[in-house]
């Protein structure tokens, strides 16, 4: 197969998403903007460069547009996690064209050992190379049976994964026509050591890397549509009947399992499952799968489903009322200059009880001037038959607040203050009134 472009034309486009319309780089253009001069006598390369730079930077502040300020944005809101993510990456470089076209071509010139270790994995599990499978399960089997070889498997595979090919590349052994095992030459070493770097640019292997992240980008969205779609339905709670009944199976599931784990051989337990999926992925096994699966396994599943669907229907009912609560206001009236007469002042969410920092600060309290001004908390409505009533034992909240210096009337159901020397009511008098409320969707709120 052949990877290079086919005509220079390929080549050029090619390099033109890599790195822009020309090669010049970020520093080159952070020095043409802090030299205005050399602008004005600069080339027709240098006024496409300028061009791509004021591109950029209007990318740049349309990406910036795009993105919340954090401090506008409240904790419980779900878009709190992409501010979260601003202050993770506030000393990270902003978005730039220029930095993501480098950073992707430095990224694709050093990936290509993630692929050969993704082709490797493959070729053992799909049985490509007999042998290698059945040492992979070799030495499977021995680190379930004796885990301690956990900790020595980092280090094996270093030396035999690593160190072992560079020296046999240093030291190859002899030619022979006849088959047998490659023991390394002796004596002073007969080649160069191998040397880590990243792949030419444009080269075979970098056009390779190239096709491989556009493969493993269809593939992960690919995996990640298929587990929405599988999950979307029983976990996200838009079918509250199902979900509910999924997280009643899979509570009880997690009991049984948390109470059988101290009994269960872990060590055998991993040592099938290993086998076992190292054993689907046979091309045999696997036709055989398929069809035991369509014969038999189908067939189970409809009817399962079809079980679970009636057990939802039937024994999961969700008729719950909405969510009630009560809210309360306070009525505030003030004394006038008769005794006896008295100032309806305001409603407040605080009683402005005497020994409270703003009635000992002489400040003005806060509140609406009628009782039908009075709006539920954020996210409750009030019911069609709700309406406020007074609080018939304001006893109650008086000691629920630990309010002191207050003389309560029953038969009225104020609070005053405490009286005067001279036997005076004090300046300020207050009752609660309650009404109950109930949650808003959150479809009501747009």
């Amino acid at each position: 197969m052949n990877y290079a472009p086919r005509t220079l034309r390929e080549l050029a486009a090619l390099k033109d998403i890599l790195y822009g319309s020309d090669s010049t780089t970020a520093d080159q253009v952070q020095d043409r903007d802090h030299d205005h001069d050399q602008e004005q006598a600069s080339g027709p390369a240098d006024q496409r460069s300028r061009k791509d730079h004021l591109t950029d930077k209007l990318l740049e502040r349309l990406f910036a547009a795009t993105l919340p300020v954090a401090d506008t944005t409240p904790a419980g809101d779900p878009s709190s996690d992409v501010v979260e993510r601003l202050q993770d990456q506030k000393n990270r470089p902003a978005f730039s064209v220029s930095v993501m076209a480098r950073n992707f071509s430095r990224l694709n010139s050093r990936i290509g050992v993630v692929f050969k270790l993704q082709y490797r994995v493959l070729r053992v599990i799909t049985w490509r190379n007999s042998s290698h499978t059945f040492s992979t399960l070799a030495v499977y089997s021995f680190c379930c049976l004796y885990p301690f070889l956990l900790a020595v498997l980092p280090i094996a595979v270093i030396v035999i994964g690593f160190m072992v090919p560079a020296f046999v590349k240093r030291h190859p052994p002899p030619p022979s026509p006849l088959p047998s095992f490659p023991v390394p030459s002796e004596g002073p070493p007969l080649a160069d050591a191998a040397e880590f770097r990243p792949v030419p640019e444009l080269s075979r292997d970098f056009l390779m890397n190239m096709r491989d992240i556009q493969n493993a980008m269809d593939d992960f969205t690919r995996a990640y549509d298929k587990i929405v779609h599988k999950l979307a339905r029983p976990t996200s709670f838009k079918d509250e009947q199902y979900s509910s009944a999924v997280y009643l199976a899979l509570v009880l599931a997690g009991v049984i399992t948390f109470l059988a784990a101290p009994y269960l051989p872990w060590r055998h337990v991993f040592l099938a499952l290993g086998w076992i999926v190292i054993s689907v992925g046979h091309p045999n096994a696997r036709q055989v799968i398929k069809s035991s699966h369509e014969l038999y396994m189908s067939p189970q599943e409809k009817k399962l489903s079809s079980l679970f669907e009636l057990w939802v229907e039937k024994d999961i009912v969700l008729d719950a009322p909405p969510e009630v609560r009560h809210v309360e206001i306070f009525e505030l009236q003030r004394r006038g200059t008769d005794v006896a007469e008295w100032e309806t002042w305001l409603f407040s969410s605080s009683p402005y009880e005497p020994n409270s920092p703003a009635h000992v600060g002489k400040q003005r309290p806060q509140g609406v001037r009628f009782l039908d001004e009075v709006n539920p908390p954020p996210g409750w409505k009030f019911g069609h038959d709700s309406v406020w009533k007074l609080d018939l034992q304001p006893l109650g909240w008086v000691q629920q607040r630990s309010v002191v210096d207050v003389n309560i009337e029953h038969d009225s159901k104020w609070v005053y203050d405490c009286d005067h020397d001279d036997g005076r009511k004090g300046e300020w008098r207050r009752r609660r009134w309650c009404r109950t409320c109930e949650r808003q969707p959150e479809t009501d709120l747009h």
